[in-house]
């Protein structure tokens, strides 16, 4: 796999490079992201009626199928049911032997490779949607679902189309749309075949339902002799009702609208009547309807415990908040784009190109699961596909490394006295921070990077928990590794707050860390260990709550420590609940659990608020850290512009991606410079190096801390000593 990770590099590599394909990219998302997001306030069930509809539909796939073709077949098409690509294929070809195909969008159609195998047979396909028509004259891949010709500036349309006219086109949108109409009808009259895809098949009707813009599609599938629809089995559902919800699913979270301006229902053949009011076949539309349902991998799917990537719709939402796919596009996934298109790649049993086209790019943010219709746990799902590679092909050694480090509570503590002691041979110091005196840019280190000083003795051996004789609450604190070695300031706060609101803290002796960045790069072995220790520690330490500074070592323990031990013995799964129903997040913890003592020093500072991923969309907390912002006498709160979008730490992410990382940060950084504000607060450790690195490096202002870092500082300056 060593091959695979190198090509997967060189695809990021080039993705970054190709700025006019981000600019189109970011032209599109900003249109779409409001739209999206005020048209779904519109429609509160939808998302929940809808993934009802698939959950049933891909649970009872094989009665879905049959049903759907015994109705299909009563309206006169005539139906295949394709197990392989080749078989579909070989099917369409046997349908054509010569002239014109007119073809629209459809994702399983670009699954079997159908224009490519028919233009190998001599047939002329034209492709009619405007941007795949784009991309087919400019021998391009589609960018993205919806709109496939994105990464294709203005200028380069008109000079494309301009060759295919003949003449020099005006370079204008509207020129542009009105030459690609003219050209399109000419082949749509004189075409022999017409090839869709479908939004949804109903099974009780046999009715094929297809929606659009342009009205491209509704001509392909009216215009010529015999049209084919393609479409993968899980576009069954079981009612003409259930169909419309997909449909109108398709247009609020895919472009920000309340239905297509075009909803086609194809109930069977085109048909007439006689005189005598007989029904005939062979009205205005096509004589054939031939339906081709591809399986292809679909039930090797749901054998593995995937069948949640078959509810998806394919309204390119999750591609139009995945930061990921906003930095690289079409670079990341293999025909269908993005995580999900890796998902799809990996039951195809190809599981080398989902490690070539991005599966190690995921960054976990969960902003594509958020924006779905259907609430797909896509980065789940990547997590899983990882956890088939290390057991398959093992870890890399360097992983093999540092989790081997990090599981062990005796050396880890070693490793940070020699890291501190022998520091200075690598590192440099700077006013901000450290940077490395080598740059090493293959281990995420340029010369540039603005690193933590890890210290010589962890968090947990230095820190003093204040003894109060009458608290009002207990809580055990774990740091994480963040704090623990490089970033005492933020645990030394939270043991000042703490103790200032007379709550008692106990810290373990040892521990370990939390075991996500094993988990996330699918190595249970190392996670269990690490989890289990754990376990072992923090389950006979009596306390009212277990709080945590970092949102994503408080995700450990409340989320995925019960999902690892959920088939051990009775006695871990008691313990694993129990502690984690016990896991607050600070900000949760002093906003929620006590009556919060109002600090009364003055912080006369303009402070903005970043949330971090695994707090706002694993945890749910939102208004918590705000409400502690507020709570600081003489400060302004300034709500930054997308607060909620990920800012490209990613733990480990952002080492083995550091330009990567980077590049997802700017866009932060932009955000941060817009409100004005002197002060970033958020929730996160890692956020917070990563923002100090960006900040650094583009030679801005402004502090970074921890919420509970600015309230610390508040009750401090109250009792004067600062």
């Amino acid at each position: 796999m060593v091959q695979s990770y190198k090509i997967q590099r060189s695809k990021v590599t080039l993705g970054l490079q190709n700025m006019d394909s981000r600019k189109g990219r970011f032209r599109a998302f900003n249109a779409i992201r409001p739209a999206m997001k005020k048209m779904v306030l519109n429609y509160p069930q939808l998302s929940e009626t809808l993934r009802g509809i698939k959950e049933y539909s891909v649970g009872h796939l094989e009665e879905m199928v049959a049903k759907a073709k015994h109705s299909l077949e009563n309206k006169g098409c005539r139906v295949h049911v394709a197990e392989t690509t080749e078989e579909a294929q070989n099917y369409i070809l046997n349908l054509i032997s010569q002239g014109i195909v007119v073809k629209s969008k459809t994702n399983a159609g670009k699954e079997i490779n159908i224009a490519h195998v028919l233009e190998e047979r001599g047939l002329q396909v034209i492709e009619t949607d405007l941007g795949d028509r784009i991309n087919q004259l400019a021998h391009s891949e589609a960018s993205h679902s919806l709109a496939p010709a994105i990464h294709i500036p203005i200028e380069k349309v008109a000079e494309i189309f301009s060759e295919e006219a003949g003449v020099t086109l005006e370079c204008t949108h509207e020129a542009l749309v009105v030459a690609a109409r003219n050209g399109l009808r000419d082949y749509l009259i004189r075409a022999d075949v017409g090839i869709s895809g479908a939004n949804a098949i109903a099974a009780d009707t046999g009715s094929v339902f297809v929606t659009e813009n342009e009205g491209n599609i509704r001509a392909v599938t009216m215009m010529p002799k015999i049209h084919i629809v393609i479409a993968g089995v899980e576009k069954i559902v079981p009612t003409l009702e259930d169909a419309m919800q997909v449909v109108r699913s398709a247009a609020v979270y895919g472009v920000g609208q309340d239905i297509g301006t075009y909803v086609s229902v194809i109930s069977g053949v085109s048909s007439c009547t006689d005189p005598e009011l007989e029904a005939l076949t062979g009205g205005q539309g096509p004589k054939e309807v031939h339906v081709v349902l591809l399986k292809h991998g679909r039930t090797e799917a749901i054998e593995n415990g995937f069948a949640e990537s078959l509810y998806c719709i394919n309204c390119g939402s999750c591609l139009n908040f995945c930061p990921i796919y906003a930095e690289i596009g079409e670079k990341y996934g293999y025909k269908y784009l993005g995580g999900r298109g890796l998902v799809f790649t990996a039951f195809h049993g190809n599981l080398q190109k989902t490690v070539e086209n991005g599966l190690s790019l995921c960054i976990g943010c969960q902003k594509c699961k958020t924006s779905c219709p259907v609430q797909m746990d896509t980065p789940e799902m990547l997590k899983r596909l990882r956890q088939k590679l290390v057991d398959k092909e093992g870890l890399e050694w360097k992983k093999e490394k540092v989790f081997s480090l990090l599981s062990n509570p005796k050396t880890l503590p070693k490793v940070s006295k020699l890291a501190s002691t022998v520091g200075g041979v690598f590192l440099k110091g700077s006013s901000s921070g450290i940077t490395p005196r080598f740059s090493l840019p293959a281990l995420g280190l340029p010369g540039e990077r603005l690193l933590p000083k890890v210290k010589e003795k962890s968090f947990m051996q230095t820190a003093k928990p204040k003894q109060l004789p009458n608290p009002v609450k207990t809580v055990t604190f774990f740091p994480g590794c963040v704090v623990n070695y490089a970033e005492h300031e933020i645990g030394e706060a939270m043991l000042h707050v703490l103790a200032e609101n007379n709550i008692a803290v106990q810290m373990a002796k040892e521990d370990v860390c939390c075991g996500i960045p094993a988990m996330v790069s699918g190595d249970k072995n190392y996670s269990k260990q690490m989890a289990l220790k754990n376990i072992e520690i923090y389950s006979q330490l009596d306390c009212d709550a277990m709080v945590f500074a970092c949102p994503s070592c408080a995700v450990a323990f409340k989320e995925e420590y019960p999902k690892l031990f959920a088939e051990d013995s009775l006695e871990i799964v008691e313990k694993v609940n129990k502690i984690a129903q016990k896991v607050k997040d600070i900000s949760q913890f002093l906003m929620e659990d006590i009556q919060l003592r109002k600090p009364e020093g003055y912080l006369q500072e303009k402070i903005t608020y970043h949330d971090p991923c695994h707090l706002i969309r694993s945890l749910g907390i939102f208004q918590q850290p705000r409400q502690l912002i507020q709570e600081l006498p003489g400060a302004e709160f300034i709500e930054m512009e997308d607060a909620d979008a990920c800012c490209g730490f990613g733990g480990s992410f952002s080492i083995g991606f550091y330009d990567l990382s980077r590049r997802i940060n700017e866009g932060k950084l932009k955000s941060l410079k817009d409100t004005d504000a002197s002060i970033l607060a958020t929730g996160c450790p890692g956020c917070i190096l990563h923002f100090r690195d960006g900040i650094n490096q583009k030679g801005m202002q402004q502090k970074v801390f921890h919420p509970v870092q600015l309230l610390s500082q508040a009750y401090v300056r109250r009792n004067g000593n600062q």
